[in-house]
């Protein structure tokens, strides 16, 4: 066993800097051996990134840029970490990245550094709408990944068409979803309707409404 109290921070610090040198090989390692003892199959990746601040200045580290805060620091400089899981919630790869940039720009060098190119059954891509760029998704099907993402369009309306069904309903709340297919893409889009969503468009429109009204009485 070792006793960490009687190393000092410099020990510590050099200790650090040695295994980061070595982050790729250690977590390619770490995660061969959790596929192994759980027997955890690469059907499904989960991609995202977060943010986090620096509460001094951050002008040492070559990565602390302004950005948008996940939590409304634009005080303070960032970095970004981004994140690929498997369906089991098990790290696949991380990557500490500027607090500049921009979501969409990482996917393709996510999927590379993953070398899923090599396997025989390409995994599922499961990201939010920050990524979901048309250039992204252009990539995927060129490389013929499947996905499944959030669209970045807004305020679309169920097809008339198709059957909406009822997929929870309580007390408080209930849920509607429609399956549908798009004929110019040939994606498959689900349509989801909650009336605690509607509840929040809806002071939301009337919030607006009312701002609008006393500007229009001030003028």
């Amino acid at each position: 066993e070792t006793d960490f109290k009687k190393l000092s921070l410099d020990k510590l610090y050099q200790i650090s800097d040695r295994l980061l040198a070595k982050k790729t090989q250690i977590e390619t390692y770490l995660y061969q051996q959790e596929k192994d003892l759980f027997h955890l199959q690469d059907t499904i990746c989960l991609y995202d990134l977060t943010n986090t601040y620096f509460e001094g200045s951050g002008e040492y580290n070559d990565k602390a840029e302004f950005g948008r805060s996940k939590e409304k620091r634009k005080d303070c400089r960032l970095v970004t970490l981004g994140l690929v899981l498997d369906s089991e919630g098990f790290v696949k790869r991380s990557e500490i990245l500027p607090g500049n940039v921009s979501e969409g720009d990482t996917l393709k060098k996510a999927l590379i550094s993953l070398n899923v190119q090599e396997q025989l059954v390409k995994p599922v891509i499961i990201m939010d709408a920050g990524i979901a760029t048309e250039d992204n998704i252009d990539y995927l099907k060129q490389e013929k990944y499947g996905y499944i993402v959030v669209s970045r369009k807004r305020h679309q309306q169920m097809p008339e068409d198709c059957p909406v069904i009822t997929v929870k309903e309580d007390d408080h709340n209930w849920v509607k979803a429609s399956l549908h297919k798009n004929g110019e893409t040939g994606e498959y889009e689900l349509y989801c309707h909650s009336s605690s969503r509607e509840q929040k468009e809806q002071q939301m429109q009337n919030t607006f409404e009312k701002n609008y009204l006393e500007a229009l009485s001030k003028l």
